[in-house]
């Protein structure tokens, strides 16, 4: 299941704090503060710090889907309020320990794969999409991690009919990232895979992941990996 509401670390992310709305806001509101925002940190408004308008813009994205559903809305809240966890108890990986492939980690910086690059091409060389780093005690006790992947979502502010909008560029889509959280189990070894069909777990009705799958390697760090 998809969970847009943690960071890097495995923390809730205050959204509510984000936007500069109050807790029981209503769906205006949220509107109002997400077009301010977005106007904000719009890469198109300076050149400057590209790298950090578009991580901004993503996280601003990210929490607009939450809170503009009803569902999802209450569910983070359950989360926020209560700091429920969903890892249930087993250890987040950290960010450091996730190691993305060429063409992921492009996709997810830039938008924009490396020239003549397919997916095909990764797997056959490096046999994976993502890499996840455990410690010899989650190879044994099991893992969460929380992965970033490029999406495309229906833009929130013309919803695709404005050839004019300064969000999509008349496009009617933007371009974002949706985390997902990955189960490590109990017991692999280094030579566990984990296949995700993202076709199946899409984060919501109106976004939908740039890839129709991932592969991920388990490695079991071995002495000075991790540091």
């Amino acid at each position: 299941m998809e969970k847009s509401y943690y960071d890097k670390n495995g923390n809730v992310i205050d959204y509510y704090l984000i936007f500069s709305i109050p807790r029981d806001a209503d769906l205006d509101e949220i509107k109002t503060a997400f077009r301010n925002l977005i106007k904000k940190y719009h890469p198109d408004t300076s050149a400057s710090n590209f790298d950090h308008k578009t991580e901004k813009i993503d996280l601003i994205i990210r929490g607009y889907r939450v809170l503009s559903d009803e569902s999802s809305r209450m569910e983070y809240d359950r989360v926020l309020f209560g700091s429920a966890r969903s890892s249930g108890g087993h250890p987040i990986i950290p960010r450091k320990r996730i190691h993305y492939s060429v063409l992921l980690g492009n996709l997810l910086k830039a938008r924009i794969a490396p020239k003549n690059m397919k997916r095909k091409d990764i797997l056959d060389n490096f046999g994976q999409d993502i890499e996840i780093i455990v410690t010899p005690a989650e190879a044994i006790s099991g893992a969460c991690a929380y992965i970033d992947l490029p999406a495309r979502m229906l833009c929130p502010l013309c919803m695709g009919k404005d050839v004019h909008c300064y969000a999509c560029k008349g496009i009617g889509r933007i371009h974002t990232s949706s985390q997902i959280e990955v189960r490590i189990p109990p017991h692999v070894d280094g030579s566990t895979y984990i296949d995700v069909d993202l076709l199946r777990m899409g984060p919501d009705k109106q976004t939908t992941f740039c890839a129709k799958s991932v592969r991920i390697k388990i490695t079991i760090a071995g002495k000075g990996d991790l540091s």
